[in-house]
């Protein structure tokens, strides 16, 4: 694929789903993505979604209410959901996820064929996508819901965007939104880019600092929860969590920095060939510090999130090595491929030296690779190829939730069946 085919590859795909309706249909993947993950837990494993979530439809189920007498959603269960509820989820969320989908598409034809027929309409062209956002903020985040479900989600995402967590009894319920919308800093940047091209100037550029402001807020909400986890119970694996995320804010800085290397570079340094090198040596500081990140986001993911023993060896030579735990839900291979997966979208971006380094693809042992990755990484926003990083990244956070919900249910049904022992034990002691 050439420079010019690429190119047109990114403006068919651009007029095809204008940037606004990409970012409302990446919203509705995951809701819909969400919504197979709990048909899949809910009908073939054992796993309760909503005693994990501490969420249930029952009022009975609740310790406090609201002023109308009602539960809220807003409140930890203290009577674990039946199963059956998880089937009242499930239907929420298509019902939703329905409706959603049918303002969308209608609202995309619409501004299709405005674009087509009469650009003129200013007014209705850049009114159509405020619309489409509203209405789907309004249907997936909206308080005024007749289900306990809408106000969790609700008042989860007020509390999330400030930073809070209920870390005492809503921890899944939390740590679930709050990691999505780390996975979601793309899609959230896309926004901004939409309200800039579209309100505030089509001529120029998409301001950089904008963009890493935009990019970090989920990154510093996470650090600001780990860090009141950490301040409240002073276990240490708080702040190695808050410095995980922290190494993330590395390779976002640093391509900042080279966004502004770029924008205020003067003729002579770009003659001269002083830009290249002060870009170079910007370069390898993104390598290493994504790499950083990468390394230790993937093993938090397979130690700590999923609490698989596969490095457990590197943290205790002496331990013997396993890759799985001894209780499990899911068949191995479900274990053994989420790994594989995670480790490789978790360093995706080392493609990017396949377009730097060109000249390798001379005797075409890395042709294939260098056409892959110039498809991903070597275009810009509107490009196919970033959609796809995206699509990716969101997968990759569905299965991170797959996998972290069950081993939170594991340690649920172990942490129950000790009480149950213990309390049978004092008995018989007694």
């Amino acid at each position: 694929m050439n420079e010019r085919q690429g190119e047109t590859d990114a403006i068919l795909f651009k007029d095809l789903i204008p940037l606004p309706f990409r970012i409302l249909l990446l919203i509705e993947l995951g809701l819909t993505l969400w919504m197979s993950l709990n048909v899949i837990l809910f009908q073939f494993t054992p796993i309760n979604v909503l005693r994990l979530l501490n969420l249930s439809y029952s009022p009975h189920n609740y310790t406090s209410l609201d002023d109308k007498g009602i539960a809220t959603g807003e409140y930890a269960t203290t009577v674990p959901a039946d199963d059956k509820e998880n089937a009242r989820l499930i239907k929420g969320i298509w019902s939703n996820l329905k409706r959603v989908a049918v303002v969308n598409l209608g609202s995309w034809i619409v501004f299709k064929l405005i674009q087509y027929y009469n650009k003129d309409l200013k007014l209705a062209y850049y009114g159509i996508p405020v619309l489409s956002f509203g209405y789907t903020v309004y249907q997936l985040f909206s308080d005024k819901g007749a289900t306990p479900g809408q106000v969790r989600i609700y008042t989860t995402m007020l509390r999330v965007i400030r930073g809070g967590i209920s870390s005492m009894n809503m921890r899944t319920n939390d740590i679930l939104i709050s990691d999505t919308l780390v996975s979601y800093a793309k899609v959230l940047n896309d926004f901004g880019l939409f309200i800039w091209s579209y309100y505030i100037s089509e001529s120029r550029a998409y301001n950089h600092d904008i963009e890493l402001v935009i990019l970090c807020i989920p990154i510093l909400i996470r650090i600001k929860q780990c860090w009141y986890e950490y301040s409240i119970t002073g276990k240490k694996q708080h702040l190695y969590n808050l410095l995980k995320y922290s190494t993330g804010l590395g390779p976002l800085t640093v391509n900042a920095l080279i966004k502004t290397k770029l924008l205020h570079s003067t003729e002579e340094q770009r003659t001269s060939g002083e830009l290249i090198l002060q870009l170079r040596y910007l370069n390898y500081w993104w390598y290493f510090a994504s790499a950083v990140n990468s390394t230790f986001a993937f093993v938090w993911d397979v130690k700590m999130d999923w609490s698989l023993p596969l490095f457990n060896k590197l943290f205790n030579p002496r331990e013997k090595f396993r890759v799985l735990r001894s209780h499990t839900v899911y068949p191995d291979v479900v274990y053994d491929l989420a790994v594989c997966i995670d480790f490789f979208l978790r360093y995706i971006w080392v493609l990017k030296l396949f377009i730097i380094n060109e000249g390798l693809t001379q005797e075409g042992q890395f042709k294939i690779l260098h056409v892959f990755s110039t498809f991903l990484f070597g275009y810009d926003v509107y490009s196919f190829g970033y959609v796809v990083i995206e699509v990716l990244e969101i997968f990759r956070r569905w299965m991170w939730c797959f996998i972290k919900l069950e081993s939170d249910w594991v340690k649920l049904k172990h942490a129950s069946e000790e009480v149950v022992e213990l309390d049978q034990i004092q008995k018989g002691t007694a």
